[in-house]
């Protein structure tokens, strides 16, 4: 795969030039490549180059995994590079798709997930799986990510993912941490064994826990769910619908997520031949409306027309018409020019260029810093935190404070765009009436407060942003907070609906595999070392219903109460393995207590011996 990767991707010098020419969008991709670049910036595991062991002294300095939403090791893969490379990961997932069925879809729950999906669009890596993979950016690395990409790729933003929240990687390094001392300086083969073991022990581990671990999903999804559903009625009786509020997250979605406008030397000189060219079709609208108005007039049509046809293309032209008007003035508006004016002559105008770039700077603070307050709202929605929240939570934190700097870069390159327009207009090179735009200050930035000069375009005019303009995504509370509610509402019913599917696999499994133990036990009553295997692995499976059934009874399923084992052999379980456990306490009691007899011994002894050579020293001493 590594091989494959390499001979596919270009080299580095030669992307750095496609950098340059790159559209605004990938195909299959809804985020702007340009914040794609800003994700890849943002993440250590992103920069493949970047050393976290070094190949001189380690021969192996990694592994990735694979998890399953439940925690369980799918697949390792022994990484022996210097960095986090993508040929791992692809590596990782045709293996999967090696191992499941055909039509099966998978979500795939990444670090850097975004930047995974548009190599596999640009490079075509997994072509044979692509439209059955929907990828999605783990909740803990989430806000490392700019906010265009949470919109598309966060998994409570994101159809199909449920309550899942793609850490089972964290929670598996967290419990294997432990070994990392020992297997630094271990042989390869007793590496392997090593994890090999832990994974086995981890696996029995979270198998019987995996009822409780169902139950508390179940528990958790209830009351989120419930909390969703009120607060989505009080909404609904306030007009505020469900419909509606689906129809104002698509136009955020593709408003938040659209390309930002860039600096440019020609932006002004763009407006300008733009509206030329507008103000051209609205001339050669105006001649064939008046052509076919002579038509009508005339009864003289052409051939293959009706009046009913000319009518229909009058009021077309007619709508194009006004169209473009609306265009031409909207474009005048934006550059702030007189329609008297000779617009030939203000091509290359020094004063437009960089009032449209300083627009373009404006335009782009203020979408960070809306994302930036979007982002802050995910947190400040819980007022009650577990521990782990609250470590998530200060980690989102952090991340969110690290694009606090490429704000304020922004404000100032915006300042600096100012102070040369005041001194073009003290020169006299701008057109007349043209006003100095406000300075924003740095001091109380993020405070984003309704006065702030942030939304005061004094000498830009942003057609953009006019009170009469504010989408009610962006300006409603009520229908922000419901976007909020909704996608989370949203997420719970998927995740219901998994955890039932989960409950019924749990009860077959168990169903089939206590009807083939019961089989083998008929079958093979002679043979003592089989009939012995199978008592010990029904053992096993007596103990996982044990575990199980109490604890999922509240989830709803069809399948009835019967697990496979008869009520009566569980009973003998349960009293086997109370009385077995009775009798290790026993026995740890009477360990500990021989422990301690050997140990007065052992003082005794010690005390004698201690006693014995003072003596022999004293007489030593008197000869």
């Amino acid at each position: 795969m590594e091989e494959l990767v390499e001979q596919i991707r270009p080299s580095k010098q030669s992307r750095a030039n496609q950098a340059e020419m790159v559209a605004d969008f990938q195909t299959g991709i809804q985020v702007p490549n340009e914040v794609l670049q800003e994700c890849n910036k943002s993440f250590v595991a992103a920069d493949s180059n970047r050393i976290k062991a070094s190949t001189k002294y380690f021969a192996d300095t990694g592994l990735m995994g694979m998890l399953c939403r439940h925690d369980r090791v799918l697949f390792l893969a022994n990484m022996t590079s210097a960095g986090e490379k993508q040929h791992y990961a692809l590596c990782l997932l045709e293996n999967l798709f090696r191992h499941i069925p055909k039509k099966m879809r998978v979500g795939v729950l990444y670090d850097i997930a975004c930047q995974l999906h548009q190599s596999c669009q640009k490079y075509h890596f997994l072509a044979e799986f692509l439209d059955r993979i929907v990828f999605g950016v783990s909740v803990f690395h989430a806000y490392g990510h700019q906010w265009p990409c949470q919109l598309i790729y966060h998994p409570r933003k994101c159809t199909g993912f449920g309550l899942t929240d793609g850490e089972s990687c964290e929670r598996f390094w967290g419990s294997i941490k432990l070994l990392i001392p020992n297997l630094r300086v271990s042989g390869y083969h007793n590496r392997i064994y090593t994890l090999d073991t832990q994974i086995k022990h981890l696996d029995n581990k979270s198998q019987i826990s995996l009822g409780s671990w169902l139950s508390k999903k179940w528990i958790k999804m209830i009351d989120r769910k419930s909390g969703a559903e009120d607060i989505l009625l009080g909404l609904a009786n306030n007009g505020i619908t469900l419909e509606f509020l689906k129809e104002e997250w698509k136009k955020q979605v593709a408003e938040q997520t659209k390309p930002l406008k860039r600096q440019s030397p020609q932006l002004a000189n763009k407006e300008i031949y733009d509206i030329l060219a507008l103000l051209e079709n609205i001339d050669r609208y105006k001649g064939q409306i008046e052509l076919y108005q002579n038509m009508l007039e005339s009864g003289d049509y052409e051939e293959d027309l009706t009046s009913i046809e000319v009518q229909s293309l009058i009021l077309d032209l007619e709508k194009q018409q006004t169209n473009a008007r609306k265009s031409v003035a909207n474009k005048k508006k934006n550059l702030s020019v007189d329609g008297r004016l000779n617009l030939q002559r203000l091509v290359d105008n020094e004063f437009l260029k960089k009032r449209m770039n300083a627009l373009a700077v404006k335009q782009r603070i203020r979408d960070r810093l809306r994302n930036r307050k979007f982002e802050l709202e995910n947190l400040e929605r819980s007022y009650r935190k577990t521990s782990n929240q609250l470590k998530l939570d200060k980690n989102a934190n952090q991340q969110i404070k690290r694009k606090e700097p490429g704000i304020q870069v922004l404000v100032r390159k915006y300042n600096l765009l100012c102070v040369d327009l005041e001194k073009l207009i003290k020169q006299k090179k701008a057109p007349r009436g043209a006003l100095v735009p406000n300075l924003i200050m740095l001091e109380g930035l993020f405070d984003l407060d309704v006065d702030d000069d942030i939304w005061q375009d004094i000498g830009l005019t942003d057609e953009t942003d006019g009170i009469s303009d504010i989408p009610c995504w962006l300006g409603d509370d009520n229908v922000r907070e419901g976007i909020k509610v909704m996608l989370e509402y949203h997420r719970c019913l998927e995740e219901e609906r998994r955890l039932k599917y989960e409950r019924i696999a749990m009860q077959e499994w168990m169903l089939e595999e206590w009807k083939v133990v019961s089989v083998g036990l008929e079958c093979c009553e002679k043979d003592e070392d089989v009939s012995y295997a199978l008592r010990k692995h029904s053992e096993s499976l007596l103990r996982l219903c044990v575990k199980w059934e109490p604890v999922v009874r509240i989830i709803p399923c069809e399948l009835g109460q019967s697990w496979g084992p008869t009520l009566e052999e569980i009973a003998q379980y349960k009293a086997f393995e109370n009385s077995a456990q009775f009798l290790q306490n026993v026995e740890d009691e009477n360990e500990l207590d021989s422990n301690i007899d050997d140990d007065i011994d052992a003082d005794d002894a010690a005390f004698l011996d201690d006693m014995e050579m003072f003596t022999l020293s004293q007489q030593l001493h008197y000869m």
